[in-house]
């Protein structure tokens, strides 16, 4: 049986001109699947993210940071310890400011290929 454990450190971050990802799971991922998509972003400090939408519902973790998401107009504060859903189709953007970088664990229900 293949052993399908490994390290985070062991994924290649894709370099974005907002943001880093290291895609865990997913066409992109580590381990291929259609259905399953999980990694790590992480946008700079002073980043204001491309608003951007997908054809699936995401989950977001804030894993560390400080920072907002505006959802369809509606923006929230989000830190470290913060869920968050993103519906599919809502337009989203990630917002960080001067102090803080904002790294964020992502789930996709459903198949997706990142490319912005």
């Amino acid at each position: 049986m293949e052993n399908y454990k490994f390290n985070e450190k062991q994924i290649r971050k894709k370099y974005f001109d907002d943001r880093w990802v290291r895609f865990a799971f997913g066409l992109q991922g580590h381990i291929k699947s259609e259905d399953l998509n999980l990694g790590i972003v992480e946008f700079d400090k002073n980043i204001r993210s491309l608003t951007h939408s997908h054809e699936v519902d995401e989950a977001l973790y804030v894993l560390g940071g400080k920072g907002q998401i505006d959802v369809d107009g509606k923006i929230t504060d989000v830190k470290k310890g913060d869920f968050l859903f993103v519906p599919k189709l809502a337009e989203h953007t990630i917002i960080t400011t001067g102090r803080f970088k904002l790294r964020i664990l992502f789930v996709f229900a459903g198949k997706i290929h990142i490319d912005y």
